[in-house]
């Protein structure tokens, strides 16, 4: 069964009074098992079906191996700002605080893991040096054991000393790492982590964190939701950055040799797994390799294979390759996982063992070096086949994950899947391994963002990218959801090196060097004016990616001018686009925390939530089709018009530039907290906004579009068809309805080509009078025996494609 917070989806009053038009021309015929939900009746239907498709994969058969005993260390901290506001970026000699004997009774005590957050400057966060101290007792190693400090998340440079000694230091807040303390514990032990975090060191900074960055009188993250962001306020602060120790911090006793890391990917074309091993050792030693490849979430055949080896003193990596030729693979649909089950046996007798979850897929890139017959340079191959990324942007799954709402967060996947997104981009952050396991084992692809490379302390930031690079390809080696990783957000440098670093530890990876450029192109243009010049082997791994805000940031109000096709080249991402809209008066009234000040009344002449909009700005009066909106609830309406307006004209325009774009990340997909970033199409309540419907019916593999041209006097019907399969005889039936009759219609013959998008008509609609200053187009595409391949459906607000800028002014009168 779905939660009740998805089963009871909330649905707003306002909606309903404002969407009739969308939902008076609905049918029968197109709301089967497959089709694009267009209420919340659909909605529940549809999540119903895919938690019973999804739910064997999120099974776990295989037993499990423990061959390594764990002990936490904490949860109770000391901690104290040794800079709390850094005001330049000299590197302060670190002061005597690390010593065993310490005294930090003073200190703040903490319980960890904890994530915190501080507000600058608008955008311009804040650096500072921060220090945690503990103690824990311990046990020596027994002989042949080793015990290693691990940390699971540090954000974001961390120093670490153990009983007075400095073992070392480590970046990125996303990859876990440790040091051999083996000879090092005590009966008794000081334990001292100094974390240095923010632009002034080094720090890549972005807008978006590792957790949602919204005002709050505590703005602080726990695994106990209760204690996260206490009294928080809606908005976002922008501000990029965090500090602390966010993840376990632990004692793992190992074997001497052990397993450091296992990298697992299957290739289902070569028909073969490579799996990779890493090994640490404090003398040489001969070992006898195991390797099991076991079905994780299904009943199938194993691999297995065994060879000897002389494991290397110190650090040492062994490559095996091992022939799948039946196995299952890895598909949104299919998301079948394996357990890499890799061990070390020693006489007979396994001393360690270390498992991974892979799935056996691939994914490339059409390029110069690489072409395919008939295929734009650009297009993506998910196991040898193109695939188009039909996207949006995610924030705060981490949180979710942070508190234990596992459920919560597969109800988010499933809604992301119900609209026919098969990918997510992580914005500017990298998800927690268990919010990418949980994506691996749902079907859902993502973009990895490491973000950052912003601001005024951007060259500092820069200098770190080699080093980030190589920490996000190891950490996303193993999850077969993860196929694209990216460096840096809306801005411009060369990523030439960090791409190679990339390269060497995943030859195979396809990387987003930057998401967007802040001039509105792509970062790096394949040809044209550009800084940058990447040879043909690093366009074998890289696609460009721009974030055009067509009806927000640029031909504002003026949804007639923002459908606009590309003209065939390389394939590019659009890695953000979409427009704002307010919550719904029942998420407002009902489902805002009872700290924010009351939701005002419906009738009342205010704007409530988090937006940009103005109250009767051209957005607002183009969403209020064409007139002038006056209190809440119909600053609602007109938003929330608006928002699916642009939605539905800038998708239309991606699905019909079928030889430029090869997929799309919309911006953004939910609110994780109330009110957080306006721009979502789903509300923190699970209540999805107009927009998120209207993307649904866009988001289908194959379907009829429309677009009406010629200032409103005509209409062109399309096809745009993802698949790599044709479909010929077919028809396309079309009307134009209002208050649930139809006004005018007809039908034409149509081939549906692969690949591809086509016009199929342009068909005069000057007979729709005038008075019918809003309409319901609808397209069904049905194969040659009748059967409906696809339905589509939206609403358009003809007059404005009639008077165009003109209704701004003719406002006033309505």
């Amino acid at each position: 069964m779905l939660r009740l917070s998805v089963a009871r989806c909330c649905f707003c009053l306002v909606i309903v009074a404002f969407s009739c038009y969308y939902h008076e021309a609905m049918s029968a015929e197109c709301s089967g098992r497959d089709a694009p939900p267009r209420n919340r009746q659909e909605l529940k239907t549809r999540l119903d079906d895919l938690r019973k498709t999804y739910s064997p994969y999120l099974r776990s058969l295989p037993k499990r191996l423990q061959t390594r005993s764990k002990d936490l260390i904490g949860p109770l901290w000391r901690m104290k700002f040794e800079v709390e506001e850094a005001m330049n970026d000299v590197r302060p000699q670190p002061p005597a605080w690390f010593g065993k004997d310490f005294d930090d009774s003073d200190w703040q005590q903490v319980e960890l893991p904890e994530w915190r957050y501080t507000q600058g400057k608008p955008r311009e966060p804040k650096s500072c040096i921060v220090w945690y101290r503990t103690k824990f007792p311990a046990l020596p190693a027994k002989p042949g054991r080793r015990i290693f400090l691990v940390f699971d998340g540090v954000d974001w440079e961390a120093q670490v000393w153990l009983n007075s000694k400095f073992l070392g230091t480590h970046r990125t807040y996303y990859e876990p790492f440790r040091f051999d303390v083996t000879d090092l514990l005590e009966e008794n032990n000081t334990l001292a982590v100094r974390i240095l975090d923010g632009p002034n060191y080094g720090e890549p900074i972005a807008y978006w964190s590792v957790f949602p960055l919204v005002p709050a009188k505590q703005m602080r993250y726990a695994p106990d939701r209760l204690k996260s962001v206490i009294d928080h306020r809606n908005g976002d602060l922008h501000v990029g950055n965090g500090f602390g120790i966010h993840r376990d911090v632990y004692l793992e006793t190992t074997s001497d040799p052990c397993i450091s890391a296992v990298f697992a990917r299957g290739n289902p074309e070569h028909r073969e797994a490579r799996i990779k091993v890493e090994t640490d050792a404090v003398s040489s030693k001969d070992i006898t390799l195991g390797v099991e490849l076991i079905p994780e979430n299904f009943q199938g055949k194993s691999y297995s294979v065994e060879q000897t080896y002389k494991v290397p003193k110190g650090n040492g990596a062994k490559t095996i390759s091992l022939s799948i030729p039946n196995a299952k693979v890895w598909t949104p649909t299919t998301p079948f996982l394996y357990r890499c089950r890799v061990t070390l046996n020693q006489d007979g007798k396994i001393i360690d063992s270390q498992d991974v979850l892979f799935g056996n897929r691939s994914f490339a890139i059409v390029s110069e070096k690489h072409p395919r017959k008939g295929l734009q340079a650009g297009t993506l191959l998910l196991n040898g086949k193109p695939v188009f990324l039909r996207g949006s942007n995610i924030n705060g799954f981490n949180a979710l994950a942070y508190w234990g709402e596992n459920d919560r967060l597969i109800d988010i996947l499933l809604m992301l899947k119900a609209a026919g997104f098969n990918s997510v981009r992580s914005c500017q952050h990298v998800c927690f391994p268990e919010v990418l396991e949980l994506m691996d084992r749902l079907g859902v692809m993502s973009e990895q963002d490491q973000g950052g490379c912003r601001g005024k302390k951007r060259d500092a930031a820069l200098k770190q990218l080699n080093y980030c690079g190589k920490a996000l390809a190891r950490t996303c080696y193993n999850h077969p959801g993860v196929v694209l990783l990216s460096f840096a957000n809306e801005t411009n440098f060369d990523p030439t090196d960090v791409i190679r670093e990339v390269l060497k530890v995943d030859p195979d990876r396809i990387i987003t060097p930057i998401s967007g450029n802040p001039h509105g192109g792509d970062a790096y243009p394949h040809k044209g004016k550009s800084t940058y010049k990447f040879s043909d082997d690093l366009w074998a791994n890289v696609v460009g990616n721009f974030h055009p805000y067509r009806g927000w940031y640029a031909h504002t109000g003026q949804i007639w001018k923002i459908s606009k096709r590309l003209h065939p080249d390389r394939m590019v991402l659009v890695g953000e686009f979409g427009g704002e809209a307010l919550d719904g008066y029942e998420t407002m009234a009902n489902n805002y925390p009872s700290h924010f000040r009351p939701t005002p009344p419906a009738d009342a002449d205010t704007l409530w939530g988090h937006v940009q909009v103005k109250k009767t700005d051209r957005k607002q009066i183009t969403g209020f089709r064409g007139r002038i909106p006056k209190n809440l609830a119909q600053y609602i309406q007109a938003s929330q018009n608006y928002q699916a307006d642009i939605v539905t004209e800038v998708t239309a325009a991606w699905r019909l530039s079928p030889r430029r774009v090869c997929g799309y990340f919309h911006f953004h997909f939910i609110d994780i907290l109330p009110a957080n970033w306006p721009k979502s199409i789903v509300s923190h309540d699970l209540c999805p906004k107009k927009a998120y419907y209207a993307i649904a019916q866009l988001n289908q593999p194959t379907v009829p579009l429309c677009e009406i041209v010629d200032q409103g006097k005509a209409m062109g019907i399309w096809v745009a068809n993802d698949l790599d399969k044709s479909f010929d005889n077919c028809r396309i039936d079309w009307s134009i309805n209002r208050d649930g009759k139809k006004l005018i219609g007809g039908n034409i013959s149509a081939h549906v080509p692969a690949l591809n998008a086509s016009l199929l008509s342009k068909v005069d609609i000057q007979q729709v009078p005038k008075a019918a200053e809003v309409v319901i187009v609808r397209l069904i595409l049905s194969d040659s025996s009748g059967k409906i391949i696809a339905c589509y459906e939206r609403e358009v607000f003809l007059r404005g494609w009639r008077e165009e800028d003109a209704i701004w002014s003719k406002a006033d009168k309505k």
